[in-house]
């Protein structure tokens, strides 16, 4: 399983990256700010801020501390 979107608001780390490039933003809080992602439960941050700082749109998800690794979505991943 990866993690590929903010679930709260239904948004894929792939259109929500079109647009914060589109519109110049380079930090997670411009992006909550502008599209309300990481502003639900929260889960989404770091994932929002590893997507902005890499360009990836597919992280494993977290079970420690580290920053968010990038990985391959697998079929179900993907919509």
């Amino acid at each position: 399983m990866a993690v590929t979107r903010c679930v709260c608001f239904q948004k894929t780390f792939c259109d929500v990256l079109a647009v914060a490039r589109e519109n110049g933003w380079s930090t997670a809080a411009e992006v909550s700010l502008n599209m309300r992602c990481g502003l639900g439960c929260g889960g989404c941050r770091p994932y929002l801020q590893a997507m902005l700082d890499t360009g990836a749109t597919c992280f494993a998800v977290r079970v420690d501390d580290l920053p968010p690794k990038p990985c391959k979505p697998e079929p179900w991943d993907i919509q």
